[in-house]
């Protein structure tokens, strides 16, 4: 395992530990709301903020996903080349999804920029939208080094072999 993939490894893990406290501040929001309701007050914007929260929640936790294999993989196709095929094929994949990831980072960047100029903010809230547009950037760039991480060690493999 090189270095980038145990940098990649301990980020991913980070991101998830702190994508699971925004699914608690999630749930502790809509148990709150639901108790509230039954008072007659409930917390204005809820479905905003759920909203918001799930989104963190999804775009941090991507690349410990991706660090434990948790995405769709074609291995039984795979499998029957040889290993020095097989490494060589996943460089392949992973150079593809590198590329994909990264262009998805920048777009991503370049969309909350143009959401941050226009001034969009949620109807109840008024919460800016952007913000939570940099987060899920951030967890696509994360993801984007896991794969990185992956690639160079399969690299390494299909060299040695």
């Amino acid at each position: 395992m090189g270095i980038v993939s145990r940098i990649a490894g301990r980020l991913s893990y980070f991101l998830d530990h702190l994508a699971r406290w925004f699914v608690v501040a999630l749930m502790v929001l809509v148990v709150g709301n639901v108790i509230l309701r039954a008072f007659g007050s409930p917390i204005l914007g809820t479905i905003e903020w759920a909203e918001f929260l799930a989104a963190i929640a999804i775009g941090l936790s991507l690349a410990y996903c991706g660090a434990q294999g948790g995405h769709i993989a074609l291995e039984f196709l795979v499998e029957k080349l040889s290993i020095k095929a097989q490494a060589l094929l996943q460089v392949v994949i992973d150079f593809l999804v590198v590329v994909f990831l990264s262009l998805s980072f920048w777009r991503i960047i370049l969309y909350a920029n143009d959401l941050k100029l226009s001034g969009q903010v949620s109807l109840t809230t008024k919460t800016p939208y952007y913000l939570f547009i940099y987060v899920i950037a951030f967890g696509f760039l994360a993801y984007a080094l896991v794969v990185l991480g992956s690639m160079l060690d399969n690299f390494r493999k299909g060299v040695q072999r």
